[in-house]
């Protein structure tokens, strides 16, 4: 067979990504290999019109030294692509010869079979770069690139310092947080004059006036402020006005005025912890920490649906100690509080662990500390992001959004939480963020069988 039958590379892809495979085909043939430029097979410049398509396809194939199937949203489900490399994974099922290199556009998931391949990602221009670079590298048979480059001197400097410098790869990743947007609040904050009162004196009057959880104000300078429009017959506070010239202020200039922002996001937080308290919440004032007291005195289970399946977990437990026979409570706990970034607000929801001598008081003294380190030692990321879950959830009664009542207003905070994108990460190590919910799923299970062995290790039984 003579050289010019043969390809250094075969594109299978979908015609709907046919501009952008011809600008990277383009670019590999501009690249020399020893004596000659590298080769593409490419359908639309190799198979001749009248030809057999599948034969030409399948010799195209065979004289090919590697295959590249173009993975996106357009050639996933198309059947010419899925052909074109099934054909080449049988020539290669495990992946040893390392003849098939996919590259992912994005916009799809990367079927099982060529997930054991090592994927170039090329969803943006950044890693397009350095993917493209690894493939002539591959195709020129040449050893990968090495770092990142740098034209200044390396200095002297730790391992810690020197190793985010040398070893992260210039692509885009997103990381899941632990923040929820705020998706709506008042569109106004009202406020009157209140004399010499207090907030003492405030919480007196509503516990005889209103049954259930108090609207949220907030006293500054002889001023109640609240949500509720302080005008409206119905309001809580107007009978506490010493005079008549009430306020009306936008919430958008609290959010853009560097005092007002603290009073808002104090406002927000007071709402907060009466809405949990609504749950049937405890609040540990010392440590900002909510957590569930016992069930009927013993312990607290709640279901849940983590998006793929319904889930039990205990989250009030009762243990004993060791030879004393000891009690004392687990709790899974959750610090919540509003925050301001950038001029958004956001929920932030940090879950935890809590530990009580008696399902209400929390335990003090050395033990403390021992139960937090058994209790976490063995949390990985998916495992505290599956908590994140749980909270959301349980906040939001398993709807799309927590909705906290403000008075006669309300503020909406979504339950997806907000994205990360960073420009650097690790190839290979890259979920979507859809994924991400299913890999907590399944971390989550091992984490407490850990936790239970640990516990029967230290004579700590349930």
């Amino acid at each position: 067979m003579s050289q010019e039958e043969k390809s250094d590379i075969f594109l299978s892809y979908n015609h709907g990504d046919e501009e952008w495979v011809k600008n990277l085909a383009t670019s590999i043939e501009l690249e020399q290999y020893g004596d000659r430029n590298l080769k593409v097979f490419l359908d639309d410049w190799d198979i001749v019109p009248g030809k057999n398509m599948i034969k030409s396809m399948e010799k195209g194939l065979e004289n090919s030294r590697y295959v590249c199937p173009i993975l996106s949203k357009n050639s996933i489900d198309a059947e010419w692509p899925n052909m074109e490399w099934s054909i080449a994974i049988s020539s290669d099922p495990s992946g040893r010869r390392g003849r098939i290199m996919p590259i992912w556009l994005g916009n799809c998931d990367i079927p099982p079979s060529l997930k054991i391949r090592n994927v170039l990602y090329c969803n943006n221009d950044v890693s397009f770069k350095k993917s493209f670079s690894k493939l002539i590298a591959v195709l020129k048979n040449e050893k990968l690139p090495r770092g990142t480059k740098n034209n200044n001197p390396v200095q002297e400097t730790s391992h810690s310092e020197q190793f985010p410098l040398q070893y992260h790869d210039e692509l885009d990743e997103q990381l899941a947080s632990n923040l929820f947007p705020v998706t709506h609040l008042p569109n106004h904050i009202w406020n009157g004059p209140i004399g010499s009162l207090t907030h003492r004196d405030v919480f007196e009057h509503l516990r005889r006036t209103i049954k259930g959880v108090h609207p949220t104000f907030l006293i500054r300078e002889k001023r109640i402020h609240s949500f509720w429009n302080l005008e409206h017959y119905n309001c809580p506070f107007k009978d506490l006005l010493t005079a008549s010239n009430i306020q009306q202020e936008t919430t958008k200039s609290w959010i853009s005025d560097p005092i007002k922002n603290t009073w808002l996001i104090e406002l927000l937080n007071r709402a907060l912890r009466g809405y949990c308290w609504d749950l049937n919440l405890r609040y540990d004032k010392d440590h900002g920490r909510f957590f569930f007291p016992p069930f009927g005195g013993g312990n607290r289970i709640e279901t849940w649906h983590t998006g793929k399946r319904k889930s039990t977990r205990g989250i009030t437990t009762k243990h004993t100690k060791g030879k004393t026979d000891q009690v004392f409570w687990s709790h899974q706990s959750l610090r919540a509080k509003f925050m301001n970034i950038a001029d958004e607000v956001f929920l932030q929801l940090e879950p935890g662990w809590a530990f009580t001598f008696d399902g209400e008081h929390p335990l003090t003294g050395r033990d403390v500390g021992i139960f937090s380190t058994k209790w976490t030692t063995k949390e990985r990321n998916p495992s505290v992001f599956y908590h994140v879950r749980f909270w959301s959830n349980l906040l939001s009664h398993s709807k799309d959004s927590i909705s906290i009542r403000l008075g006669n207003e309300k503020v909406t905070v979504d339950v997806t939480p907000a994205v990360i994108d960073l420009p650097v990460g690790i190839e290979g190590d890259f979920n979507p963020i859809e994924k991400v919910f299913e890999t907590a799923d399944k971390e989550i299970e091992s984490t407490e069988i850990e936790r239970t062995d640990m516990l029967q290790g230290d004579e700590t039984n349930e």
